[in-house]
């Protein structure tokens, strides 16, 4: 995009996890000419790091005739108001800010609740891993593009998504499978998904082969990867068949028709 086309209240569409966010241009040229300052709006940002509206706004006033977000700790962070391209005015504060709020809170969380400490704590470490991808991209590609980070977003989201789910299939074993054999039925899966156990799985995706055509044409993203094997725990605890080979069965075969023409 030409820097001199970007304007204050423009809209960036991003993405944080698996919800969409809105950044918004509060000076095309804050961070120097040509470079923009962003902002993330107190009304959204509520919802992804799990503290209420009411909460962040009843934080905000003005402070030496400026509106600003003043935390427990005493530290207090700008609030701009813009009105954006969708004719809609937003309360903004400064991206890098959100990362010193989250940063100020999650140490001094005064009466604020663990959800929303947890929230906190959510928040820079997707920050921090999109960051670290966004500027090892741009060294290696001179370049870092939506792609980049669509794909980093999946990336991060596939090591998350299956945690919960991961507990209702471990209940289905322990219910359904006398001898308790997690490692057994962890193994089913990746043979019936990839035809190897997770061990060598993983060390595939550890220390990818280079050079090989076969391994090129059957290799499997760790990312897709993932996110099957989390799909597929999933379907044996909501299958919740009696019979928990018939549950796996059934759950690979489901897996790999949602998958189709991702795993070989």
């Amino acid at each position: 995009m030409d820097s001199s086309l970007v304007k204050a209240g423009q809209i960036i569409p991003l993405r944080y996890e698996n919800r969409d966010l809105k950044a918004i241009v509060i000076d095309p040229n804050g961070l120097g000419p040509g470079k923009p300052s962003i902002g993330l709006g107190i009304r959204g940002m509520d919802r992804l790091i799990g503290i209420p509206r009411n909460t962040l706004s009843s934080r905000v006033s003005q402070i030496d005739g400026v509106n600003q977000l003043k935390l427990p700790s005493g530290n207090a962070f700008r609030v701009s108001q813009i009105l954006a391209e969708d004719n809609n005015e937003y309360l903004l504060i400064e991206a890098s800010d959100w990362v010193s709020i989250a940063k100020d809170w999650a140490k001094d969380p005064g009466k604020l609740r663990k959800p929303a400490r947890d929230g906190l704590i959510d928040f820079l470490g997707w920050y921090a891993a999109q960051g670290i991808y966004a500027q090892a991209y741009t060294i290696i590609r001179k370049v870092y593009t939506s792609e980049d980070s669509k794909a980093i977003q999946n990336w991060i989201l596939s090591r998350e998504t299956g945690k919960p789910y991961r507990i209702e299939w471990g209940f289905e074993v322990t219910d359904k499978d006398p001898r308790k054999r997690y490692g057994y039925w962890t193994n089913y899966i990746y043979r019936g998904l990839f035809g190897m156990d997770a061990a060598e799985m993983k060390a595939h995706w550890e220390s990818p082969v280079q050079g090989s055509r076969q391994i090129a044409r059957n290799y499997i993203p760790e990312s897709i990867g993932l996110e099957a094997v989390a799909y597929c725990e999933k379907m044996v605890a909501l299958l919740d068949f009696d019979d928990v080979q018939e549950a796996h069965d059934t759950a690979i075969q489901l897996t790999k028709t949602k998958f189709r023409g991702q795993l070989h």
